[in-house]
């Protein structure tokens, strides 16, 4: 016991004027152990690397638990705060994007029904607002002989102006939106040629028709038989009696001149079934009445093509085979 106790005294860095904590190149020695008053007491006993100077490198106490200092565990806890910040900004938007396809997977519950109603309903009265539909468009088609004021009529009627001079018309087409018993629709004018020259092109003209208005001059008896003959052109192309079809009578401020009375212009619409109006391009009388009038049987007329009642009504077409 005396013996250790002189060899720790002759190590101890006092007297070999050596740090405490020991650094290459003194190599690790023997451990020995000394207790002291009932406290566990470390030595070690160390030399340098020729074998010929002793070290010591011992504690004074013995070593407790690491506490990290205040600033570096601040620094370490701001930096970890970051990474799971970012993590979880990151994963937001993909987590989002799964939890809406989740729940359009899932069905829906009772009150999950109502609501997505009223937002369905929300976003159909917002895009209706955004996006309003375009007005219902309505094709008209101008038939009759030539020089019976067939132009003249669209000319007064869009843009409210009277044409006297004639010139012989090709094909014209026109488009005006107007207001027609509180809904706003769009008129199409094809203003097709009266001459026997153009008769064979009349056809494409009247294939593309919703409505005819069917004009002749009261001051003309000839303008007045060949609509008999645009009647039946216009039947055969379209192959249906019931196309909205309207009977004009033109020039009804040459009242001195008159060839055509209305009765017999009213007998041959009866005949038809089909309405007469008479008409002044030169004083707009009945112009729009005209136009509205035609405008009026077209779209009744897809309206009933639309119920289903007529749908279920209408013949069908078949085919046998034998």
């Amino acid at each position: 016991m005396l013996g250790l106790l002189l060899l720790t005294l002759l190590c101890h860095p006092h007297y070999l004027n050596l740090p405490r904590t020991a650094t290459p190149p003194y190599t690790s020695g023997a451990r020995i152990t000394i207790n002291q008053e009932g406290e566990r007491k470390a030595v070690s006993c160390s030399y340098s690397r020729d074998g010929r100077t002793p070290g010591v490198y011992y504690p004074a106490e013995p070593r407790g638990p690491h506490h990290p200092k205040h600033g570096a565990d601040t620094s370490w806890k701001e930096a970890w705060s970051g990474l799971v910040q970012r993590v979880v900004t990151s994963l937001q938007e993909p987590l989002a994007r799964a939890g809406h396809y989740l729940a359009g997977l899932s069905p829906p519950s009772g009150n999950d029904t109502v609501d997505t109603t009223k937002n369905s309903a929300s976003s159909k009265m917002s895009g209706a607002k955004k996006n309003p539909p375009a007005p219902a468009l309505h094709k008209v088609i101008m038939v009759g002989s030539g020089g019976v004021g067939k132009s003249a009529l669209t000319l007064q009627f869009m843009y409210d102006e009277f044409v006297e001079d004639y010139e012989p018309t090709k094909a014209d087409s026109y488009r005006k939106k107007v207001v027609l018993d509180g809904e706003e629709v769009q008129i199409d004018i094809l203003d097709t040629a009266g001459q026997e020259d153009y008769a064979a092109i009349r056809d494409n003209y009247f294939r593309s028709g919703e409505g005819f208005l069917c004009v002749f001059s009261i001051t003309e008896d000839d303008s007045f038989q060949a609509t008999q003959e645009f009647r039946e052109q216009i039947l055969r192309v379209k192959n249906d009696e019931h196309i909205p079809f309207l009977l004009v009578g033109n020039k009804a401020d040459l009242t001195e001149r008159r060839k055509v009375s209305e009765d017999e212009a009213k007998n041959r619409a009866g005949q038809w079934g089909v309405p007469y109006v008479e008409t002044s391009a030169k004083t707009r009388a009945n112009v729009d009445k005209a136009f509205y009038d035609l405008t009026r049987l077209i779209s009744a007329s897809k309206q009933q093509a639309d119920s289903p009642a007529e749908a279920e009504n209408k013949p069908t077409k078949c085919c046998c085979i034998s």
